[in-house]
């Protein structure tokens, strides 16, 4: 009997060690910083997993916590502003250049680095635990273990339950979703940019059916990162965009970008699309060189090579094409977009027979802010992120006026169209620190600004009728009049005509419909 008492006191002993509550808080924060949803079931099996390689393997134990613990503190601030690995993500990680690598690891709130080293400071401390000799078994353990099986097997029977498929991969440990994530999205970018190599060295297949442009000049302004409701134009709070305030052309008040982020959304509006996937081989530059066009690309994105990325493959089938940064170490200098001006008053300083199609794309409203306006603001706004967040619709707005300008003074007949890749969400919402950053679950990440500016246009018009950046190529084709057998034209874009049920490309490649989504509203506290 007392034998039997001496046991039990031992198990309880073990069962309530310091170890097991530091463990504990361990998983939580590693969840946390893997970018999942909080799991209590998912933290107490973790904890038990620890537990029991510490009672049977403690040197594996020992390098599984050093290994989780450098990775979740590595990655936490990324964690919190993205979420966990995705394609978008990791398709971000083989496309960014060292200057915006540096920018996105200075935009995060100073306290998620503290809460990171923290993270760090406690897989040290469990490394240093020293290995006792005890090793026998116990209930307590043999608890643990089928607790911890039971739960290694809940999502993936949940995924049978709900209409899926049973596979052990599927398990919902935060530890081995991060592993498995980070290899399935990897093995899908890189063979995605091996299908976009492929198609990019293709000739384009595009059937010509008639050429009627109306206009001499065509220009494709791209813009980047830009919430529709940060510019006064297009019903913004704040009188920030004087010029597409009040020129005359047409503005689009519920246009909706293919996707939230940079190189997905583009690679969706600018190529044909055939089940889902852009033929990189057909895409608008193509088109119009397929119809006699002249074509132009002048950037200020990176390129970091050939055809390394989705806007970098479509540049490169330009006539002529120009980075300002070329993505190596050198060149990451940051260099300002009204700089792409000087590019295009010498296309204009000569006269030209040709249609021509010109596309400037922009840095524009990349985070950081802060960087694209020297730290200026107009009016401050919560933060002084968003604050310059504010102003680099100022400078956007500038730009288009001058090239408007030099449009004009050009003497030819011309229309332009800018348009946004994406939007951004705001993180640390209402605090000092408040950025705005990529994300996919609000509409604000879709909703972008359009609009269309012409030499003959005699008014200011607004079109509230919702129009979706997967018809982009419909648009093209009806602006520029270039007619091909690949293209569809359902409705007249520009026109108040309803248009079919916009759907968008999440950063898990999952289609879903906008109107569905969340809202993430611009908060107008000033100081």
């Amino acid at each position: 009997m007392n034998l039997t008492l001496k046991e039990t006191l031992i198990s309880r002993s073990r069962a309530l060690n310091p170890w097991t509550g530091f463990y504990f808080l361990q998983s939580l924060l590693i969840n946390l910083a893997l970018g999942y949803p909080f799991s209590l079931l998912y933290a107490v099996a973790f904890t038990c997993i620890l537990h029991l390689l510490w009672r049977s393997m403690p040197r594996v134990q020992k390098a599984l916590v050093g290994m989780c613990s450098l990775i979740a503190a590595m990655y936490y601030p990324f964690g919190q502003a993205y979420g966990s690995p995705n394609f978008n993500t990791v398709l971000a990680l083989h496309s960014t250049n060292m200057e915006e690598s540096t920018e996105i690891l200075t935009i995060f709130p100073w306290y998620s680095y503290v809460i990171g080293l923290f993270i760090f400071a406690l897989g040290v401390i469990a490394l240093r635990r020293k290995v006792t000799g005890d090793k026998s078994w116990n209930m307590i353990d043999s608890l643990c273990l089928a607790f911890s099986v039971a739960v290694f097997f809940v999502a993936p029977l949940q995924n049978l339950a709900w209409g899926g498929v049973f596979k052990l991969k599927d398990t919902g440990y935060p530890v081995f979703r991060f592993v498995k994530d980070v290899v399935v999205n990897n093995k899908e970018v890189i063979d995605e940019q091996a299908r976009m190599t492929a198609l990019s060295n293709m000739k384009d297949t595009w059937n010509v059916l008639a050429v009627k442009p109306k206009y001499h000049t065509y220009v494709v302004v791209i813009g980047e990162s830009a919430r529709r409701d940060a510019l006064g134009a297009f019903g913004g709070h704040w009188n920030n965009t004087p010029f597409a305030s009040s020129v005359n052309g047409t503005l689009f008040t519920d246009y909706v970008a293919a996707s939230g982020s940079t190189q997905k959304s583009l690679g969706l509006t600018l190529n044909r699309v055939v089940d889902g996937k852009p033929q990189y081989q057909d895409n608008f530059v193509t088109l119009a060189n397929r119809a006699g066009f002249q074509s132009w690309w002048f950037s200020n994105q990176g390129q970091i090579g050939e055809y390394d990325t989705a806007i970098a493959s479509i540049a490169k089938r330009a006539d002529e094409v120009q980075f300002l940064k070329s993505g190596d170490f050198e060149a990451d200098k940051n260099t300002k977009d009204d700089a792409l001006l000087k590019m295009t008053a010498q296309v204009f300083a000569t006269q030209r027979t040709q249609p021509q199609l010109i596309v400037l794309h922009l840095m524009g409203s990349h985070p950081q802010a802060c960087d694209r306006t020297g730290g200026k603001y107009a009016e401050f706004v919560q933060s002084k992120e968003t604050s310059c967040y504010l102003y680099t619709m100022t400078q956007t707005d500038e730009l288009l006026s001058q090239l408007y300008n030099q449009l004009r003074n050009s003497g030819d007949s011309f229309s332009m169209v800018y348009f946004s890749d994406h939007g951004l969400a705001f993180k640390e919402r209402g605090k000092a620190v408040q950025y705005l950053a990529h994300d996919d679950k609000f509409q604000q990440n879709f909703q972008v600004p359009f609009m269309v500016i012409s030499s003959d246009d005699k008014t200011h018009r607004i079109i509230k009728a919702r129009r979706s950046a997967n018809d982009f190529l419909s648009f093209f084709s009806q602006w520029t009049g270039i007619s091909a057998k690949e293209i569809a034209n359902q409705y007249p874009f520009v026109s108040s005509k309803k248009a079919p049920p916009v759907y968008v490309t999440n950063f898990k490649l999952q289609k879903v419909e906008y109107a569905h989504l969340g809202t993430d509203i611009f908060a107008t506290k000033s100081r």
